[in-house]
């Protein structure tokens, strides 16, 4: 099973001049863990997470008017639409990542998360 099969799209994504406290709102207002980033010319430039940005609040090392480009995950693990799902999900246990952008080349055209990964390979299909 290719990775396109199962991936959620479309994905909400983010600016690298977004704030911190708007990239909070955005992930709560969709229910996510983690937004890809991508530049003016829809190019992926990273992923950010809520953990990373709340670690940060928390550390007092980051401010909510930051932008996000401080502290975006500049090179994380991504999946093309090819990929093949049960190599992905071992890739993303090895790894000990949660989830992963998928991408076209350069553009971010879903998202995928091991548990939806791990499901789609022991055969229950894609995760509503």
């Amino acid at each position: 099973m290719k990775v396109s099969e199962i991936m959620r799209k479309p994905v909400g994504t983010l600016s690298p001049e977004t704030t911190v406290a708007d990239a909070l709102a955005r992930m709560r207002e969709l229910k996510v863990a983690s937004l890809p980033v991508e530049d003016q010319d829809e190019f992926f430039s990273g992923i950010v997470t809520m953990a990373e940005l709340s670690r940060l609040s928390v550390e007092a090392k980051g401010q909510p008017s930051d932008p996000i480009k401080r502290y975006l995950s500049a090179y994380p693990v991504t999946a093309t639409t090819e990929m093949d799902v049960s190599r992905l999900a071992e890739m993303m246990r090895d790894r000990g990542l949660d989830h992963v952008v998928v991408l076209d080349r350069v553009h971010v055209v879903g998202a995928l998360s091991l548990a939806e990964a791990t499901s789609a390979h022991h055969g229950a299909g894609p995760m509503p």
